[in-house]
């Protein structure tokens, strides 16, 4: 009995444990996602540096997500056209030099410009996620697969705050003569690109292949996607209501100090961490779709909780709480997804799916913050729980894998990619 751990170490190894070029791929997430968050982190601040007041930085912002939603159709057409490889190799080298050219041009219209072109150059990363990694592992790898890659991202986002917090000062210490803020700041966003930019290297020694899709996707034509769609355009209601609203809810709706509410946030991302690793449990235990469906009314129950919440111990268990369901969801969501459409599908259904979700989480966040202002947070929680509700029953309702009728030859790559 004591070798029992041991053993099931071992066959989650040998059986579920991603392997091969997968891990090519994470080293490149890790470069991605470390250059890109130290580069976010301090490039509003150097834009008010360059006399750039917050309205500016809100139509910068707000450029930079219509040129992600614009972008994601168009990535999905270009990945299946010229393969995943040279897609990804196309985004990040647009997006690092749109971003260094955001920081070495600092004329407004030409910011405007280069945030729509960021915007659709990174957008590409996350199209492309979901098609490479169900490309590089297998049916049972997938949802160990997805956690790392969704637990990494949010370890690496706070690894890249603390980083880009620091840098100043320890460039200051080596630089041999005294260098103004702005010219730290902008350095230290040239070499973030660069850093981003590494992730080309594993991304060129990827084998991933390319699978022609049986016919040209114009609409999302397979029945799981038909149906897959509109329960992601209701999960994207519920992800984009309330985050954006955590840290005013604590503090304007339960009075919490902004000093307890940055401990209450910064602890969440630790307890999102843990949860995304424990999510491949949930769904071998539960299978996917009821693992899904499960995040989903937990999520709900929690919203319901938070809208009566009390007391700021008790909001913050449940916010964490809240989290970590709304979190352990997206590995299971896109395990789901790629193991419901053909290999020659992917692209498309990705692109798809990232349109509708951030579509989704735009029109939420605009309709929670009016909402708020008329209904106050209670109101709102509990329209954002019944939501919740009705994502998990629309997802309880795709079709079966049996009812698919994915021909055995569409899993077989045509050529390389």
């Amino acid at each position: 009995m004591s070798f029992a751990p041991t053993q099931r170490v071992r066959d989650w190894w040998q059986t579920r444990a991603p392997r091969g070029q997968f891990w090519l791929y994470f080293l490149a997430a890790i470069f991605f996602n470390l250059g890109f968050s130290i580069f976010f982190f301090l490039f509003n601040l150097y834009l008010l540096s360059q006399r750039l007041n917050e309205g500016s930085l809100g139509l910068i912002g707000s450029l930079m997500a219509v040129g992600t939603l614009c972008g994601t159709l168009p990535a999905g057409l270009i990945a299946q056209r010229f393969g995943l490889r040279r897609t990804l190799t196309i985004g990040i080298g647009v997006a690092a030099v749109a971003s260094i050219l955001r920081v070495t041009i600092n004329w407004h219209p030409a910011q405007l410009a280069f945030a729509v072109l960021s915007g659709c150059a990174l957008c590409t990363w996350a199209v492309c996620l979901s098609p490479a990694v169900a490309g590089l592992t297998s049916e049972q790898q997938r949802p160990s697969a997805f956690s790392l890659m969704f637990a990494s991202g949010i370890s690496v986002a706070g690894l890249g705050a603390y980083a880009a917090g620091h840098l100043p000062a320890l460039i200051n210490v080596f630089a041999t003569k005294p260098i103004s803020v702005t010219q730290c700041d902008r350095a230290i966003l040239i070499l973030a690109c660069g850093f981003a930019s590494l992730a080309l290297i594993p991304i060129s020694r990827l084998t991933l292949t390319y699978v022609a899709p049986r016919t040209r996707m114009v609409f999302p034509s397979p029945p799981f996607l038909r149906k897959f769609l509109p329960a992601m355009a209701a999960w994207g209601l519920v992800t984009g209501a309330f985050p954006p609203f955590a840290n005013v809810y604590f503090v304007h709706h339960l009075g919490v100090s902004p000093q307890t509410m940055g401990s209450v946030l910064s602890l969440s991302q630790f307890v999102q961490f843990v949860a995304i690793l424990f999510a491949p449990v949930l769904f071998r235990l539960t299978g996917l779709a009821s693992g899904v469906m499960l995040t989903q009314l937990v999520t709900a129950a929690m919203l319901i909780s938070l809208a009566f919440a009390h007391g700021t111990p008790q909001a913050a268990c449940l916010y964490w709480l809240y989290m970590s369901a709304q979190c352990m969801n997206e590995p299971g969501i896109y395990s789901l997804l790629m193991d419901r459409v053909s290999p020659g599908e992917r692209n498309s259904a990705s692109s798809y799916t990232f349109f509708i979700s951030a579509g989704s989480q735009i029109i939420a966040s605009t309709a929670v913050g009016f909402s708020i202002l008329r209904f106050g947070y209670s109101s709102v929680l509990m329209g954002i729980a019944i939501l919740a509700v009705i994502a998990a029953l629309l997802f309880r309702r795709l079709p079966n894998p049996s009812a698919l009728a994915i021909p055995a030859g569409a899993h077989q790559s045509a050529t390389a990619g």
